[in-house]
């Protein structure tokens, strides 16, 4: 028997959720004072490098999934971090062609890619900011040089990542310069932080890209290390954002846009999804039964398969995004998926005859991530994922915030026997595969209504995926999709969480190799009941959801 989770709050014209309370009252005080949906973001984003600094950041990457209902139009703003202008073919072998140990490689100045995050979120502000820029950081300052309490589930990663606590900027801030972080609710303060968002409110984006004390901290940590990078002035001076145009495709009467690739949780959502519609189980909740559990976590591994084979930086090689969401192809897929077994193992298919399968593009490590999403009263509906990668970045730090390790997202092997060089193989200037899967969900008249997202790696997808559902299974309340057990698999185990412990049974006997265990991804959702949306956000993180 599963718990109820909680219900939203009041339904409201404007919604924002986020994993943090301090971003959430952040983004609705500027929703409050007639600010749009993009300023919240901004506002938010800038709240988490403070609150939530393990998992995103000014040192980041960001990718945006936008809806105007004024004319029906959307697009995506790519801010995922590049790879720097002189990269190895592979990031185990240093520049004089040594192997690094794997454990080493994780982490360090080679790991840092060129941060996207604030150009996205100003490319965002100029197309539909109503505010100004530099009182968008107000809240986040006050809180970096006033303190804040620390928050459970930042106190809890960071014991769970003892070593972190040997960086300078993590000693000081969380730990007040003592060897272990300080207990939940200890006020802490980040004024190194706070000097960066004055200095970006006042002087603008190009603080982080252009010559200042700020880019010349960054390019000192990444060069100054024991592992150093490469990265330089230039680097941060030639980051482009890319604007894209939506991946969409259509689940019965419903229409999805994400982001396309280099994102592939979205593309992999839609093969889940439509693998479940050919199967006959897209409106069923994924953990209502033994055998909805069992198909969505075998189409989570057909999914992963094709991700490794096909999915990469498409201004570096073709991805075959339309064949790999085609019904047809789908059709086909799913009928590897038998009812009362797993499939032994599963392989790539074969979508298109213009591109075969590469080599794995699996990465080293798994990103971790934050994600919001917002809705106004003007129409804008926004859902952003955000991310340093794993847990605190690279466990760098510059001008009070940590810097990103995207780099352990290409290709761990870039080419293997018989098969064509990697999709996502490292290059310079390239953008790494992520498993971001920002979307948006739009009844038959075209109207948004449910903005989802979440952070939490690879699991983002089944994350995702079983959010859809549980919309389409009927389910109207945001906080009761949010909340709700998960279940998933990407080619390897299948994870559960504690109240569907009891239908372990029932999946091992068709072959699973069950984990229960709880899953802290940070999923946040609007859901739009008429005119008015309800909000929610993951409990398994410290997210809160508030209406305006």
């Amino acid at each position: 028997m599963t718990s109820i989770p909680p219900q939203s709050p009041a339904s409201s014209q404007g919604m924002v959720a986020t994993a943090s309370p301090f971003a959430s009252r952040a983004a609705q005080a500027v929703l409050a004072r007639g600010g749009s949906a993009a300023d919240a973001v901004v506002a938010a984003q800038a709240v988490l490098g403070v609150v939530e600094p393990q998992a995103s950041g000014l040192g980041g990457g960001t990718v945006i999934v936008w809806h105007d209902a004024r004319d029906g139009s959307s697009g995506v703003i790519d801010g995922l971090a590049s790879a720097p202008a002189q990269v190895t073919d592979r990031l185990e072998i240093d520049f004089s062609g040594r192997k690094i140990p794997h454990a080493r490689v994780l982490f360090g100045g080679r790991t840092v890619a060129v941060p996207g995050t604030v150009r996205a979120l100003a490319t965002l502000h100029r197309r539909f900011g109503r505010e100004t820029w530099r009182p968008l950081f107000d809240a986040a300052r006050q809180l970096a040089e006033e303190g804040f309490a620390l928050p459970p589930y930042l106190v809890k990663t960071v014991r769970e990542l003892g070593p972190l606590q040997d960086e300078p900027l993590a000693r000081a801030v969380y730990g007040q310069s003592q060897a272990q972080v300080q207990p939940e609710g200890t006020v802490v303060r980040n004024p190194a932080y706070a000097a960066t968002l004055q200095a970006l409110a006042s002087d603008g984006p190009d603080v982080l890209y252009e010559d200042s004390p700020i880019t010349a901290a960054i390019v000192a940590a990444v060069r100054g290390d024991v592992l150093p990078g490469r990265l330089t002035l230039s680097d941060l001076r030639n980051y482009q954002v890319v604007e894209r145009d939506c991946l969409v495709y259509q689940v019965g009467e419903q229409k999805v846009l994400t982001a396309p690739p280099p994102v592939f949780g979205g593309l992999a959502v839609g093969q889940i999804l439509g693998l479940q519609q050919a199967l006959g189980l897209s409106a069923s909740d994924p953990g209502g039964s033994v055998e909805s559990m069992h198909s969505v976590c075998e189409s989570g591994r057909l999914a992963f398969a094709d991700r490794g084979a096909y999915v990469g930086d498409p201004a570096f090689g073709e991805v075959p995004t339309a064949d790999l969401l085609s019904p047809g192809y789908l059709s086909e897929r799913a009928r590897l998926v038998e009812r009362h077994k797993t499939q032994a193992e599963v392989a790539a298919g074969l979508p298109s005859v213009r591109v075969a399968p590469s080599s794995d593009g699996t990465g080293i490590v798994s990103a971790m991530t934050s994600h919001l999403v917002v809705t106004d009263g003007y129409g804008l509906s926004i859902s952003m994922t955000t991310t340093i990668n794993s847990n605190f970045g690279s466990r760098l730090s510059a001008a009070g915030f940590f810097l990103n390790n995207a780099m352990t997202n290409f290709a761990r092997f870039p080419q293997t026997a018989g098969l064509r060089p990697s999709a996502n193989a490292l290059a310079p200037g390239k953008r790494p595969m992520t498993s971001f899967a920002p979307s948006i969900v739009c009844d038959r008249d075209g109207r948004p209504e449910l903005l989802v997202g979440a952070g939490g790696g690879n699991r983002i997808v089944g994350f995702v995926a079983n959010a859809v559902l549980r919309l389409r299974a009927g389910q109207r309340d945001a906080q009761r999709i949010v909340s709700s057990p998960q279940v998933l698999n990407w080619n390897g185990l299948t994870d559960i969480e504690p109240a569907l412990a009891g239908h372990s049974q029932g999946l091992d006997q068709r072959g699973h190799w069950t984990m229960v265990r709880r899953m802290d991804g940070g999923t946040q959702a609007c859901v739009r009941n008429g005119d008015l949306w309800n909000g929610g956000a993951d409990p398994r993180r410290d997210g809160l959801a508030l209406g305006v």
